[in-house]
């Protein structure tokens, strides 16, 4: 935490104080406090990114879009957008290992992938 703070009064409806103290509990933070500032960093977090991070907008079709709700409602990410950033790594992880593990890189031709031979350089 910061050297220097500064109190601030927030008002928050009961509901999700006994959200927050769930939280609070499971994750084992000293204080309600502590559970409320690492919810506020994380917000800043994903809200202001660093001015090297490009921020991506994705349009998904309606069903893709119902698929992501169902699968963090069910409890299987955090947000939404937790669920496409964690899929875009998982993504390009597995992507780069592919080309770092095989001779021939690939090239995308319609929906199926096709290897193509490295020429040798010259």
């Amino acid at each position: 935490m910061a050297e220097t703070s500064e109190r601030v009064t927030v008002r928050i409806p009961q509901d999700l104080i006994e959200k927050l103290r769930g939280i609070q509990q499971s994750k084992g933070t000293p204080t309600i406090s502590d559970t409320i500032r690492e919810a506020l960093e994380h917000y800043v977090e994903v809200n202001l990114p660093p001015p090297n991070i490009t921020k991506v907008v994705v349009d998904l079709s309606r069903q893709d879009n119902r698929q992501l709700e169902e699968f963090v409602r069910e409890g299987g990410s955090v947000s939404v957008d937790d669920a496409v950033r964690s899929a875009v790594r998982e993504y390009i992880r597995t992507r780069v290992e592919q080309m770092s593990q095989s001779p021939a890189r690939t090239r995308r031709e319609g929906d199926s992938l096709v290897a193509a031979e490295e020429s040798p350089p010259r």
